[in-house]
């Protein structure tokens, strides 16, 4: 054999013998890293989790998996993938079919993460429950909720936006209103509970009007609520109605519709249509003389249809019998 053959087959051996000796490339995710208050953060690649609060990571020194449990640890956070980050930008821009989409894979894609704190496949399930109700998707939130993963493992704030949709998936499935308000009541008096933002005590108090209102008929509501079910009107009204002015942020799908909904049953309430049906223009001696559901429900229709832009048949009907009774005065 020649020797310029020799060299080339030697060469081309080197070479592969070089490549198996390299570690394959790495997967996983990046997390920042502080162990005391003297070291100084540092990032390691995150390959998986090991249950709770325990990661396996990457060790560049020795080419080994190592496992390490965050507590004692300064510093541990995993930083937002890509394609979680893109999931939450569908959200905030309400393109809830693509979030809902991207966050199921994201959820499914990082399971091995679960138990790690903020981890992208839990952060991706809190997101989709929020993505439900945003879509007012009751059925959809009933399955997410009952196939949650480790809800035992969330934050206490996590955890208490979890018990919330769980009652509002529960309304939503046809549950008495006792069952819920039952369920309410143990929510708001626990530690959980205490942790609930201004969104999620509007789902409870979304869940208790739902609930509530069930009693209610679609002849009632187009016609005239009955004596009997006066009562549970009212209820459900007020239930609405607190949930429709819990939240003043950009997530107001629920709120609209809770207070949609609170407007049609003041509609219905008795001499409401009656009064209306004067015809009349407004004026203060008239507005002043109308019965108190129908300025609540015509105060509530002009404020939906001016300020949320929401329309229908009772709002329609409603809001233009709106009048002010401030105007003039300084």
């Amino acid at each position: 054999m020649k020797l310029r053959h020799l060299i080339v087959v030697g060469l081309a051996a080197l070479a592969g013998f070089a490549g198996a000796q390299q570690p394959a490339k790495q997967q996983g995710l990046v997390a920042v890293v502080q162990v005391s208050d003297k070291s100084k953060p540092t990032k390691l690649l995150v390959k998986s989790a090991a249950g709770k609060d325990t990661f396996v990571y990457f060790d560049r020194g020795t080419e080994q998996d190592v496992q390490r449990k965050t507590s004692g640890l300064k510093l541990f956070f995993l930083q937002t993938p890509a394609d979680l980050a893109e999931a939450e930008r569908a959200l905030t821009s309400r393109d809830f079919a693509s979030a809902r989409t991207q966050l199921a894979a994201v959820k499914s894609k990082y399971q091995s993460y679960l138990g790690l704190d903020r981890n992208p496949a839990e952060r991706a399930a809190v997101l989709e429950l929020e993505c439900a109700v945003r879509q007012l998707d009751l059925a959809a939130l009933k399955t997410l909720v009952s196939s949650f993963p480790h809800a035992d493992w969330l934050s206490a704030e996590d955890k208490g936006k979890y018990m919330a949709a769980s009652i509002l998936a529960k309304a939503g499935a046809g549950a008495g209103a006792a069952e819920v308000e039952e369920e309410v009541k143990k929510l708001m008096g626990s530690a959980i509970g205490k942790t609930l933002n201004g969104d999620c005590y509007g789902w409870v108090q979304y869940a208790i009007g739902y609930s509530t209102a069930a009693a209610i008929t679609a002849e009632e509501l187009s016609g005239t609520v009955a004596e009997a079910n006066l009562a549970a009107a009212n209820k459900a009204i007020d239930a609405y109605c607190q949930a429709g002015m819990s939240s003043h942020g950009g997530d107001m799908e629920l709120p609209i519709d809770a207070m949609t909904r609170a407007q049609a049953l003041l509609w219905a309430m008795p001499g409401v249509k009656e009064y209306a049906a004067r015809g009349a223009a407004m004026d203060a001696a008239k507005w002043n003389g109308a019965p108190g559901n129908f300025r609540d429900a015509v105060a509530l229709a002009y404020l939906l249809k001016n300020v949320f832009g929401t329309g229908g048949e009772t709002i329609d009907a409603a809001a233009k019998f709106f009048f002010n009774t401030q105007a003039g005065k300084e």
